[in-house]
């Protein structure tokens, strides 16, 4: 019973962070920035900022929880950091102090995502470890769902700056499941965190990067996944742009086709944790990352809303909830125990330096159209697939 209780906190805990990206780091603050400054630069320049300094910072980081059996800890301090201050977002005054708030936010995120990442063996075994992903995966996706409206009722009513305030209590709220009833990742010789450690950990990162050559497996899933995060990232990224400049829906339209993918992706993050369980992670994996690259190639082909939205309601939301859902399982399996953290730094490492294949997709929507933009990203989702395939063998 407290295994199973622990199973769930855990994954909830991926609905409570959906609170913080899709509110704030997707929707809303972006609108309040830009109202206030008038141009896109500082909102650019600080999301930017933030992802690069954690994807730098965080495969360190850890290393540190691997060293001091603190992974928890960590998680809930880094937690309490983003709340703070996505709560002061609501206050801030001046637009440095907003972006400068804005920046703190979203790097303890970024950060906090390691050590959620890394707690999924302490309350999964193998044989349902992809089942856990999948309920987190689809559990963050649900918040989606909710938190939005919420964040629109209280910007409608109360106004856009009050919007923070409500986000971080909502988070902080949400994650109280995962403070009470995940246990501790436990270490074998566990250190006291320190000023030394840390910078020990800082130079043994470069080593393990060095030792993927020998870990081939584990290279060639790591190189798998940023090529088909990559295209993730842009098409998400572009969606509501692609449709807004091929098809002209109305802005109900463009509300439900959005609700429409999150609800997709919450019911395939079921489906594709119970495969990752069943099928095993690699195999999963595959089929999601082609079905990623199977669908990418005949939307830019569709002319047809009514075809477009039932594609990407399908094969693209399989493959996006599919992609995290048996990535993380299958890390897990790659991964030495004992470097888990570590290991996870590096997978989020490649989701955040992801911003190649975005600029890409801009430049070729202006000189050629958005059509060929989208088949662009075929690229390096055939990429990925490739890597993806590559690491399966022995």
């Amino acid at each position: 019973m407290k295994r199973r209780l622990a199973l769930y906190s855990w994954a909830f805990y991926d609905f409570a962070n959906t609170i913080f990206s899709a509110v704030v780091l997707t929707f809303y603050f972006p609108l309040y920035l830009t109202s206030i400054t008038g141009r896109n630069l500082n909102l650019g320049l600080t999301t930017s900022s933030a992802m690069v300094l954690a994807g730098l910072v965080v495969p360190w980081l850890g290393g540190l929880s691997d060293r001091t059996g603190k992974t928890k800890t960590y998680l809930i301090l880094t937690t309490l950091l983003c709340v703070t201050f996505t709560v002061y977002l609501s206050f801030a005054r001046s637009v440095s102090s907003l972006t400068m708030g804005f920046l703190a936010a979203c790097f303890f995120y970024h950060a906090s995502l390691v050590f959620y990442c890394a707690l999924l063996p302490v309350v999964a075994g193998p044989k349902n470890q992809g089942f856990a992903s999948g309920l987190g995966t689809a559990l963050g996706y649900f918040g989606v769902l909710l938190a939005v409206p919420i964040a629109h009722l209280v910007d409608y009513y109360w106004g856009r700056r009050y919007v923070f305030v409500t986000a971080g209590i909502l988070f902080w709220i949400s994650s109280l499941p995962l403070f009470f009833w995940v246990p501790e990742r436990k270490v074998a010789q566990p250190l006291k965190p320190s000023l030394k450690l840390f910078l020990e950990e800082w130079f043994k990162v470069f080593g393990t990067v060095a030792a993927l050559t020998k870990r081939r497996a584990l290279l060639f899933f790591l190189a798998g996944n940023f090529f088909v995060v990559e295209a993730l990232n842009t098409v998400i990224f572009w969606f509501v742009v692609y449709l807004s400049r091929v098809f002209n829906p109305s802005q109900v339209q463009l509300l439900s086709i959005f609700l429409g993918l999150n609800a997709g992706a919450f019911v395939f993050g079921l489906v594709a944790g119970r495969l990752a369980d069943r099928w095993g992670s690699q195999k999963t994996l595959l089929a999601s990352a082609a079905s990623i690259f199977g669908t990418l190639l005949l939307l830019s082909l569709i002319h047809h809303l009514g075809l477009f939205v039932t594609l990407s309601l399908t094969g693209g939301a399989f493959g996006l909830a599919g992609t995290w859902t048996a990535g993380r399982k299958r890390l897990v399996e790659l991964s030495p125990e004992e470097e888990i953290g570590k290991y996870f730094g590096l997978y989020n490492l490649t989701t955040k330096i992801s911003v190649v294949s975005s600029l890409i997709f801009s430049l070729l929507a202006d000189r050629f159209g958005f059509e060929r933009a989208l088949l662009s990203q075929t690229l390096p989702a055939a990429l990925g697939l490739f890597f993806l395939w590559r690491s399966s063998e022995k």
